[in-house]
């Protein structure tokens, strides 16, 4: 029986961003219009947020320790025009 290998491609990590974006969108739309319905659900979007953000960052922390390759080295904050 051939076991299929995965090859890792840089088309397949932008096929896995673009997915990941569209759901974020998603997720970004709803989280307009829940905060906009009470105070409570404002405040339970915001916990949300935070703990996705917190899990995020943190994998991306603990796969760079393990791997020994900053994932996030050579980005530039100020590129991304976030703030």
């Amino acid at each position: 029986m051939a076991t299929v290998e995965y090859l890792a491609t840089v088309e397949a990590l932008q096929g896995k961003i673009a997915g990941i974006t569209k759901e974020l969108h998603e997720a970004i739309d709803l989280s307009i219009e829940l905060r906009a319905q009470s105070a409570k659900d404002k405040a339970e979007v915001v916990k949300v947020w935070e703990e996705f953000l917190g899990e995020f960052f943190g994998y991306i922390k603990k796969r760079s320790q393990q791997s020994k390759d900053k994932l996030l080295a050579g980005i530039s904050w100020t590129r991304l025009k976030i703030f």
